[in-house]
């Protein structure tokens, strides 16, 4: 999965109503022509209709129009979430926060619906093809920031949703500048952030979801304990005695207002908690609309993740009577993954699957404290960061607190493992992140598709197994079953708990038993559902992904080239399948 940081959350995207100006930072306006000189004396009697008449300036053309309202949606979504800029290494960004009291909210959703009005009326026919994509694009990222915002009303409901004041590590993670400058930002961030942490209890409205807020209590507690762990150790001794003092105050100033949030919400809020995370049905189809783009009735949609779970449902039953899953030890899972890295690079060069556009490595690294809600991530540079930065592959260990035999369980199987490391890394997140970065615009770059990100990675664990990769032991094939059945219990459970009345414990049944997860995976996926209510985007995007591909051959036939393919589709960014359809047909088959 994708660091959350990545996600377009609350977004603020600005427009006026006619060419995208806005009041902040506004260019100046055309000049008026300028005014006719006085005729000599000698030509006084001329005619008037002598006299030079300066042509009018031609009207923007509708590429001139929108290049202004993109670029506009763009600053103003950086502007009210520099967290996305940071992320994405756009270091102008550094130092600051968005502006997260009522009053700030209220004018981003209001800044939200001029900028939808604004884009409706652009034609798409009228505009270059990555003019037309970037325009679906932003409308896109539009819709989804305006349904958070303002049907969801996270900032009065969802704890996380100021999570960016606690959020440190971009500033340490990686050498995009020399240290001294980097710690400069951080405490120019904390300084920033402690000055914001009154809007999160002014905003936050109780009762809140149970679920949701004993999740967010858990991530405030692990930012507590990064920011005296991590932060105190990488910046011991960096810059002089005055800077070192105002640091120490700082950053344990902002430690002590994570733990204060988090027994907060614990003890005040988690106890008194609801199930208002249940999105109802109306909502929920709504979400499906804005976030994938497609307009399905519920059942039809249902059915989609229903046929996918007992498909290989069937395929894992049949296998696991004679394969049999073993587990490395924790000691040994960072290096075991390691060679598995290198291995699904080699497999993929080999077999000429996809191009690789670098030689770049993915480092393997323990989850930090603040993201230990999940058992595998990939951080890794965004795509305006200098390409030779460090991308970390983040496995996550069994909680201590847990049972003996549930922590046993938690550590992957080795096909598990190979199937996590593929969806990560090759030809996951990790290799489609080096493509982002030639992906020929700004808004390519710059907005993502959860369903299309997601999707990718959970495509290329079975493209991995159908091409051979781990063949030799029938338990990685196994292990992308047990992965594919984990995505699509999601996927039903998604639906099940925001649409038809599922409870948490029987998500959590459903986990266990339809798709064969251990009980502390089950208990963690479950609650997933509650504040990432999205995240059937796994198999509804591997489903388009296959769907695709499957068109392109019949069309093609003997002319299909997977390489061909894969390189089309990850050539425009992360788009939702549904928008790059056509472009990917079309370049794999220009005569058509």
């Amino acid at each position: 999965m994708r660091p959350a940081a990545r996600r377009l959350a609350t977004l603020s995207l600005s427009l006026s109503l006619s060419l995208g100006l806005g009041a902040c930072g506004e260019p100046a306006p055309p000049s008026s022509p300028a005014p006719l000189a006085s005729a000599p004396l000698a030509s006084a009697s001329a005619s008037a209709s002598t006299v030079a008449i300066a042509p009018a300036p031609p009207e923007p053309t509708p590429a001139a129009r929108f290049a202004v309202a993109r670029d506009r949606a763009l600053d103003d979504l950086l502007r009210d979430q520099p967290q996305i800029g940071r992320t994405a290494g756009l270091h102008a960004y550094d130092g600051v926060i968005g502006d997260m009291t009522a009053a700030g909210f209220a004018a981003r959703a209001e800044r939200l619906q001029a900028t939808s009005t604004a884009l409706a009326a652009f034609d798409r026919a009228a505009l270059s093809p990555d003019d037309g994509l970037d325009l679906d694009l932003v409308r896109s990222a539009v819709a989804i920031a305006r349904f958070r915002l303002v049907d969801l009303d996270e900032p009065r409901t969802k704890p996380l949703a100021y999570e960016e004041i606690f959020s440190v590590n971009a500033y340490l993670d990686r050498d995009y500048e020399p240290i001294v400058e980097r710690a400069k930002r951080l405490l120019a961030h904390e300084k920033a952030a402690i000055a914001a942490v009154p809007n999160l209890r002014k905003n936050l409205v109780s009762p809140m979801s149970k679920p949701v807020v004993e999740t967010a209590a858990k991530v405030y507690r692990g930012y507590a304990e990064y920011l005296r762990g991590d932060v105190v150790r990488l910046l011991r001794g960096v810059g002089d005695a005055a800077f070192q003092a105002d640091l120490a105050i700082t950053n344990e100033a902002l430690a002590k207002e994570a733990d204060r949030v988090a027994e907060w919400l614990a003890k005040e809020e988690a106890p008194k908690g609801d199930a208002s995370h249940v999105l109802g049905e109306a909502r929920f189809r709504r979400l499906v609309a804005v976030q994938e783009g497609i307009d399905l009735p519920l059942a039809e949609f249902e059915r989609m993740g229903e046929a996918d779970l007992q498909a290989n449902k069937r395929a894992y039953e049949a296998l696991a009577r004679t394969a049999r899953a073993t587990r490395p030890k924790a000691s040994e899972l960072l290096a075991t993954a390691t060679e598995l890295v290198e291995a699904s690079r080699r497999f993929l060069v080999d077999k000429g699957l996809v191009t690789l556009p670098s030689d770049e490595r993915a480092h393997l690294k323990e989850t930090p404290p603040y993201m230990r809600w999940n058992a595998a991530f990939l951080d890794a540079p965004g795509p305006f960061e200098k390409p030779s930065l460090s991308t970390f592959y983040y496995l996550t260990m069994p909680d201590p607190s847990w049972p003996k035999k549930e922590q046993d369980e938690y550590l992957m199987p080795r096909g598990v493992l190979l199937s996590t490391t593929v969806h990560e890394v090759y030809p996951g997140h990790f290799l489609q992140g080096q493509w982002i970065r030639r992906a020929p615009t700004r808004a390519q770059k710059l907005l993502d598709s959860y369903s299309f990100v997601e999707g990718w990675a959970h495509y290329g664990e079975q493209l991995m197994i159908e091409q051979g990769f781990g063949a030799g032991d029938p338990q990685n094939r196994l292990g992308q079953l047990s992965d594919a059945l984990l995505r699509d219990c999601r996927f039903v459970v998604a639906v099940g708990v925001h649409a038809r009345g599922m409870s948490l414990a029987e998500a959590e049944r459903r986990f266990e038993k339809d798709c064969h997860q251990d009980k502390a995976t089950a208990r963690e996926q479950a609650t997933r559902a509650t504040f990432d209510p999205g995240y059937f985007a796994y198999t509804l995007g591997k489903v388009q992904i296959l769907a695709l591909r499957d068109e392109a051959k019949r069309r093609l036939g003997p002319r299909f080239s997977l390489q061909r393919f894969h390189d089309a589709l990850l050539s425009h960014g992360s788009p939702p399948v549904p928008l790059v359809r056509e472009r990917v047909l079309a370049e794999l088959d220009p005569a058509r």
